[in-house]
């Protein structure tokens, strides 16, 4: 499926984000959510607990819709 809106570099993955993992434990989660690290801007997946216990570095971002696979834009 291809991304359909225009800044789909504002986005983007940090480049050490694994998408079945958590971003700052490195566990694999069964519910991971996607957030903004506030000092790259970029996109990461999360544990809940990880997220909550690191609120004030990273950002919940759910601008738009996502479609596609998990972190990736066909």
């Amino acid at each position: 499926m291809k991304c359909v809106y225009m800044d789909e570099q504002c986005y983007e993955f940090h480049q050490e984000d694994i998408a079945d993992k958590c971003f700052l434990c490195g566990q694999n989660s069964q519910k991971l959510f996607v957030v903004r690290q506030i000092s790259s801007m970029k996109m990461v997946h999360m544990c809940g607990e990880c997220m909550v216990n690191n609120c004030e570095e990273f950002l919940l971002d759910n601008t738009r819709p996502w479609e596609g696979l998990k972190g990736k834009s066909e």
